[in-house]
C-alpha cells in the first residue's frame, strides 16, 4: 500500500530494517501483498452492507520479532467509497508510535477493491497523503481455485465458520487465509505466511483475529498534507518523537 521509494545509502542497517518492517506493519497482508508480491488482501463482505464502526482486532507476529496488535475497522462511506483504517502499535513499531493507514477503497465490477486515496499517520506526526496506483493496497474476493476446504476455527475472538484459501507468492512462499463474513469489516479470521524470501525476517508470519466490535472512529482527522518524501523517512528514522513537517 506505500509508493516506491529511494532508500539513501546514508541509512545504517538498523535504519534500513526499521524502514522494511514499517512495510511490514501497515496492512493486513502487508507480508504477502507488499514485501512478496503477493496476493491482494481478501475481501468477503460487502463494504456497502457493513455498518460504520464495525472493527476487528488482530495479533500479528511477524517471525521471532515481538507481537504486534493491529486494528482494522470500516471508519466511513462517501461517493468515493468506503474508508477503513488500519492501525499497528507494540512490537517493533513500538518506537513509531500508532501507526494508522487509511485507504478509501472502491469496488470494481471484477471483485477488486482498489484505492483511491491513501493516507498515512505515524505516532503524533501530521498525517500524509500517499500515492496509490498498479496492485498495491487492492482488496479482492479470494479465487475459488484457492479454497482448500471449509472449516470451524477457534480463534481468541471465538468461533468462525471459515473458508481457508491457500496462494503462492512470486517467491514461492505460501500465503494462507481463513475468511468468514461474520468477522466484519472484510472477514479475515487468520493469515499465516510461511516466508522463506525476506532475509530480514525469520520465521513465519501471522495474523489471527482477538475481538471484534461495532464502535470504530476516525483516528486520521486532520488534513493530510501532500507525500514528502524527505519528511516521511524522517518521521520512519525518528520515531514519535520527530515533530510534524512544517
Amino acid at each position: 500500500m506505500l509508493p516506491p521509494m529511494s532508500l539513501s545509502p546514508r541509512f545504517s542497517p538498523r535504519s534500513l530494517f526499521r524502514f522494511s518492517f514499517l512495510f511490514l506493519a501497515l496492512a493486513p497482508a502487508v507480508a504477502s501483498a507488499q514485501m512478496s508480491q503477493g496476493p491482494p488482501t481478501p475481501l468477503v463482505t460487502d463494504l456497502a452492507k457493513v455498518p460504520s464502526g464495525s472493527w476487528a482486532q488482530y495479533s500479528m507476529k511477524v517471525g521471532t520479532m515481538p507481537p504486534m496488535t493491529m486494528k482494522m475497522a470500516l471508519v466511513g462511506k462517501s461517493p468515493a467509497g468506503n474508508i477503513i483504517e488500519m492501525s499497528v502499535e507494540g512490537g517493533a513499531t513500538a518506537k513509531l508510535g500508532k501507526v494508522v493507514t487509511q485507504v478509501t477503497l472502491q469496488g470494481g465490477a471484477d471483485g477488486v477493491s482498489k484505492p483511491q486515496k491513501l493516507v498515512i499517520q505515524m505516532g503524533p506526526n501530521d498525517p500524509m497523503e500517499m500515492q496509490t496506483g498498479g496492485a498495491q493496497g487492492q482488496f479482492a474476493k479470494p479465487d475459488p481455485k484457492t479454497l482448500v476446504k471449509e472449516e470451524t476455527l477457534k480463534v481468541a475472538a471465538g468461533s468462525f465458520k471459515t473458508k481457508h484459501y491457500r496462494n503462492k507468492t512470486a517467491q514461492g512462499d505460501s500465503v494462507d487465509s481463513w475468511v468468514a463474513e461474520s468477522a466484519a469489516p472484510i472477514g479475515l479470521v487468520k493469515m499465516e505466511m510461511t516466508q522463506k524470501s525476506n532475509p530480514m525476517v525469520t520465521g513465519p508470519i501471522t495474523m489471527e483475529l482477538t475481538a471484534v466490535g461495532k464502535d470504530a472512529k476516525p483516528s486520521i482527522t486532520k488534513a493530510a498534507k501532500p507525500y514528502d518524501q524527505a519528511a516521511f523517512m524522517k518521521q520512519v528514522m525518528g520515531g514519535p518523537g520527530v515533530p510534524p513537517a512544517k
